[in-house]
C-alpha cells in the first residue's frame, strides 16, 4: 500500500535520472501517512526515528532526492531558518537513504510476498513465515541442481529418529527404531545450556517408543516438531531423544555417524537465537518492518519497471547492515559441536531473534532484502579474512561455512580452481603452493572450531570427526588425531598451530590426543606457521606409530631436527643455554634446580614464546627448529619457526610438545648462541 505522495513518487520521477522534490509538507504528516499504512513512509519514518539524530520539528519539511540507479536520499528542513550563532549551524542536516534495487524473484516468491503483506504475521512461526519456509524448500528441490545432486533419493534414516506425524497431525510424536528404512528426515541443531533437555536413557527407551508427549518436550524441541509438519516431513533426528545418552558405546557409535546424518537430511532446523533447549525457535516480530516493499515506476519512455525498495538496516547483506543489532553474536554459534552440523547440512533453516533465513548449496532467502542472493556473491561480499573478523557476526561464519561446503564437502560436478588463501590477508598469489591450501583451509577450520565452547573438553576429537570423515574421500587424504597424516608434507602442516595467549590462565592439557596435536590443549589454537609464505620444512619426518579411536587417540612422531637447549625460569622467562655437559648423543630432558652460569636471555617481544601449558619453575626446554618462511607484513623478514618441547625422561630422547615459538633467522642463526645440533627425537 501507498500513500497518494508516493504513488506520484513513482509515477512523476525516473530512477534512472536526478530528481528533487518536494515528499511531505511537514514529518507530522509523514508520522500521519506511516499509521494509516503507507509502505514506504512507514520505512523512511522508521529509519528516522531508529538513528540518533538531533532534534527534529515536526513541522521540518521532507524532501527527496533521487540518486541516479541507487534509490533516495530523504532530508528533513527546519522551515525556520537558523539565527547566527546557532549551534545547528554548519552540521549536516539528517538524511534517511532508501535503496532502489531490481531483484529478479522466483515467480513463487512473489506470489508469496504478495500474499504476506495482506497477512498476519507477528511471529517466526506464524503461518505466513510457515509458508515462506516451505515455500523456499520447494524452491531449492525443484530448481537447484547442485543441491538434488548432494542429496539425490531417500537416504537411509538414522538408527533412531523421532515420528512426527504428517501435517496438522494431533497425534503424540515417538521414537521409531528405523532398522535400516528409507526416508527424508530433518535435523535439529540447538544450544542444550546449562539444563539437561529431555533425554532417552536405558530405562525410558521403551516408554519413549510409545509416545514422547509433546507437553513433556522443551520448547525448542515442540517448536522443531511443529516446523517439521508444516513442511511435511514425518521425520526428525534430535540428538538428545534419538541417542541412548547413558550407554556410552551407543553413544560412540552414534556420534561417529553424525556427519552422517547432517549430510543426509533434508535440512537441518537451527534454533538461532536460543541458548537452551527452553528458549524455543520462534520469536515475536512484525514480519512486514524490515521486508522491502515493492515498487512501480514509469519512465519517460513510458516504460514500466518493477523495483524494491529498503533501507541499509532492512538488509541482511554484511556490507550494508554491518552494525546492525539483528546480528549480534548468536548463542548457537558458540558451540563447538555445532560446527560440523553447519558445516555438514545440505540445507539448513535458521530461526533467530527477529526472522528466519535459508542457506543452501546454491542460494541464500532471508526475509529482509535482498530477499535472495547467490552463494558464490554471498562468499565474496561477506566472507572476512583473518586480518578484518567480524568478531561474532553469523554471516561472516556462515560465508566461511559455505565456501567449506562447496570446496570441499559438496563440490560441482566440476571442482572449483579458485585459489583463496591469498585472500587471507597474509598471502600474495606466489607465496605458497596450491597443494598447501587443503591444509591452510583445514587450519582456518580448526581455529574457528577451537574458538567455540565446548562442555566436554573430552569430546574435541569425536565433535570435529564428522568433518574430517566428510572431507577424506573428496580430497584422497588420511586423518588422524586432528592433523592429515598421509605424508610427511601433510604432518608437518598439520604441526604449525600455536595455542591463543590466555588472559588469565594458560590452558589445560588433555590426554585425548598427542601433545603434538592442536587437540591436547584445552583453549584455542592458531596456524602462524600457515602464515609464513615460501614455507620451507626444516625438519625431517622419520616415523609416526599412531593407534587410538576417534574418541582417544595415542602416536609416537620420530622426527629429525636441529635443537637448542634453553632454560625456563618460569613461564615467561626463557633463556638459550650452553649444551648440557653429560651430552653424548643422548638429550637430557630432565628439569634442573639450579640456574646454568652460561645464560642468553630471551626478549619475547622479538621472540614470542606461546605455551601450550604452565611449565612450573626451573625447567629445562628445547628449542625444535621446525619451518622457516617469509613474513610479508615485516618487510619480506625471514623468521624460523620452533617447537618448543621438554623431556620425558632422564637421558631419554622422548619428548613432548609444550609451546611453539618464532624467532628472526638472524638470530637463530646468529655466532653468538650456542650451536643448534641436529638429533633425532621422538614427541609423545
Amino acid at each position: 500500500m501507498l500513500c497518494a505522495k508516493c504513488q506520484t513518487l513513482c509515477s512523476s520521477i525516473d530512477p534512472h535520472q536526478d530528481n528533487d522534490f518536494v515528499h511531505h509538507e511537514t514529518v507530522e504528516e509523514l508520522c500521519t501517512s506511516s499509521i494509516w499504512g503507507c509502505h514506504l513512509c512507514k520505512m523512511i519514518y522508521r529509519a528516522f526515528k531508529e538513528k540518533p539524530y538531533e532534534s527534529i520539528s515536526l513541522s521540518s519539511k521532507v524532501t527527496i532526492k533521487t540518486r541516479q540507479d541507487s534509490g533516495i536520499e530523504v532530508s528533513f528542513v527546519d522551515p525556520v531558518p537558523k539565527s547566527a550563532g546557532d549551534p545547528r549551524n554548519g552540521k549536516k542536516s539528517s538524511v534517511v537513504y532508501v535503496i532502489f534495487q531490481r531483484i529478479d524473484l522466483p515467480r513463487r516468491f512473489k506470489s508469496m510476498l504478495q500474499l504476506s503483506e495482506i497477512s498476519h504475521d507477528p511471529n517466526t512461526g506464524s503461518e505466513a513465515a510457515c509458508r515462506l519456509a516451505a515455500t523456499w524448500l520447494e524452491e531449492c528441490l525443484e530448481t537447484h541442481k547442485r543441491c538434488l545432486a548432494s542429496t539425490s533419493g531417500d537416504p537411509p534414516l538414522p538408527h533412531r529418529v523421532i515420528d512426527v506425524g504428517l501435517i496438522d497431525d494431533l497425534a503424540e510424536p515417538y521414537l521409531l527404531e528405523t532398522s535400516g528404512q528409507m526416508g527424508k528426515y530433518l535435523t535439529l541443531s540447538h544450544c542444550w545450556g546449562g539444563g539437561t533437555p529431555i533425554k532417552t536413557t536405558k530405562e525410558n527407551i521403551q516408554r519413549h517408543r510409545t509416545g514422547v508427549r509433546l507437553a513433556d518436550l522443551p520448547r525448542t524441541f515442540r517448536d522443531a516438531v511443529h516446523v517439521a509438519r508444516k513442511l511435511g516431513c514425518r521425520y526428525l533426528w534430535i540428538d538428545s531423544l534419538c541417542i541412548i545418552q547413558d550407554d556410552r558405546k551407543d553413544w560412540e557409535v552414534e556420534a561417529i555417524l553424525m556427519h552422517q546424518y547432517y549430510k543426509q537430511s533434508l535440512l537441518t532446523i537451527a534454533a538461532a537465537d536460543g541458548n537452551n533447549s527452553n528458549a524455543g525457535l520462534f520469536r515475536d516480530r512484525d514480519g512486514l518492518k524490515n521486508r522491502p516493499s515493492e515498487l512501480g515506476f514509469t519512465d519517460i519512455n513510458g516504460s514500466s519497471r518493477q523495483l524494491y525498495a529498503y533501507t541499509n538496516t532492512m538488509s541482511f547483506e554484511l556490507a550494508r547492515s554491518s552494525l546492525s543489532d539483528s546480528y549480534k553474536p548468536s548463542p548457537l554459534y558458540d558451540r563447538a559441536w555445532v560446527f560440523q552440523e553447519q558445516a555438514l547440512s545440505p540445507r539448513t533453516l535458521t530461526y533467530a531473534r527477529d526472522r528466519l533465513s535459508w542457506r543452501c548449496q546454491e542460494m541464500l532467502f532471508d526475509e529482509r532484502a535482498p530477499l535472495i542472493k547467490s552463494v558464490e556473491d554471498f562468499i565474496i561480499k561477506d566472507k572476512t579474512t583473518n586480518i578484518a573478523r567480524r568478531g561474532g557476526d553469523p554471516r561472516s561464519t556462515d560465508a566461511t561455512i559455505a565456501e567449506l561446503q562447496r570446496k570441499w564437502i559438496f563440490p560441482g560436478p566440476i571442482p572449483n580452481p579458485s585459489r583463496s588463501v591469498a585472500n587471507t590477508g597474509y598471502h600474495a598469489k606466489c607465496c605458497y603452493l596450491p597443494e598447501d591450501e587443503f591444509f591452510v583451509e583445514w587450519g582456518n577450520v580448526v581455529r574457528d572450531y577451537t574458538q567455540r565452547g565446548m562442555t566436554y573438553q573430552s569430546d574435541k576429537l569425536i565433535a570435529i570427526q564428522g568433518i574430517a570423515d566428510a572431507l577424506a574421500p573428496m580430497v584422497s587424504r588420511t586423518y588422524f588425531a586432528g592433523i592429515w597424516v598421509e605424508s610427511t608434507k601433510s604432518i608437518f602442516m598439520g604441526l604449525l598451530w600455536s595455542s591463543m595467549r590466555q588472559k588469565l590462565k594458560l590452558s589445560q592439557r588433555l590426554d585425548i590426543a598427542p601433545s603434538w596435536s592442536w587437540a591436547s590443549t584445552e583453549g584455542a589454537v592458531i596456524w602462524p606457521g600457515h602464515w609464513l609464505c615460501r614455507l620451507e620444512s626444516r625438519i625431517q619426518i622419520l616415523e609416526l606409530k599412531r593407534s587410538g579411536t576417534a574418541v582417544k587417540a595415542t602416536a609416537e612422531l620420530i622426527i629429525e631436527a636441529d635443537l637448542r637447549p634453553a632454560f625456563a625460569e618460569d613461564s615467561q622467562v626463557f633463556a638459550v643455554i650452553n649444551w648440557p655437559e653429560e651430552h653424548t648423543g643422548e638429550i637430557s630432558g630432565q628439569s634442573t634446580n639450579a640456574p646454568p652460569r652460561s645464560r642468553w636471555p630471551l626478549d619475547r617481544r622479538e621472540i614470542p614464546v606461546s605455551l601450550d601449558e604452565n611449565l612450573g619453575s626451573n625447567v629445562r626446554v628445547w628449542f625444535a627448529e621446525l619451518a622457516a618462511g617469509e613474513v610479508h607484513t615485516q618487510a619480506n623478514r625471514k623468521d624460523v619457526h620452533c617447537l618448543v618441547l621438554v623431556g620425558c625422561g632422564e637421558n631419554s630422547s622422548t619428548f613432548r610438545r609444550v609451546g611453539y615459538s618464532m624467532w628472526k633467522e638472524s638470530i637463530w642463526a646468529s655466532s653468538e648462541l650456542p650451536e643448534a645440533r641436529k638429533m633425532t627425537l621422538a614427541i609423545l
